[in-house]
């Protein structure tokens, strides 16, 4: 599955619509002193619900944000090559599912940032590659392992203010998400393939 030429430029717009928008909420996060990030995701506080949906928005720094965004975009541009009109359900899943687990589990605290949503996107290029099985999926997957296999430390806290409970569950959702829609893409060519 090559990224067609006119999947390229979609891409490319969804990659630098997500830039501008990331960019813009944390610009006016600034202008209002980092106060948008009382929207993130407050553990077991019934006003941190909200943050479920609108922490991946939010982050603490320029350099959280730019870090975010650079490996955002990396493991989308992996995701699309798999399947592009997935992209949507798997940010949605993405945010929700480590956002609440990260609500109902983590730590005290103000969590924000788009890396749970990295990670998931990450284990799911790693499981769904895996899984399905072509040449193509398990070669991407085995290099973003190479590469970037040291994402695992993230999941342990090991530094002070680094929210791994979002990496952490992020990295457990996006790899059963990943299996089960590689086992199921892989039940549907089965069935394409026999009929």
């Amino acid at each position: 599955m090559n990224i067609s030429s006119v999947s390229q430029p979609k891409l490319t717009h969804f990659l630098i619509a997500s830039w501008m928008l990331l960019i813009a909420v944390h610009l006016v996060n600034l202008l209002l002193s980092m106060k948008l990030n009382y929207f993130g995701v407050i553990p077991r506080e019934v006003s941190g619900l909200y943050g479920i949906l609108f922490h991946p928005f939010l982050h603490g720094s320029w350099s959280h944000l730019i870090h975010n965004l650079f490996s955002f975009s990396l493991f989308s541009a992996l995701v699309w090559q798999f399947k592009p009109n997935r992209i949507w359900l798997l940010l949605l899943l993405g945010a929700l599912i480590p956002g609440l687990f990260v609500w109902i589990f983590a730590r005290t605290s103000i969590h924000v940032g788009l890396s749970g949503v990295v990670y998931f996107l990450w284990a799911y290029v790693v499981l769904y590659g895996f899984v399905r099985r072509s040449i193509k999926s398990v070669v991407i997957s085995v290099v973003v392992i190479f590469l970037y296999g040291g994402m695992a430390w993230g999941v342990l806290p090991i530094k002070e203010g680094m929210s791994f409970e979002s990496h952490l569950f992020g990295m457990l959702a996006g790899a059963v998400i990943g299996y089960m829609f590689a086992k199921k893409d892989a039940g549907n060519q089965v069935q394409c393939e026999t009929n």
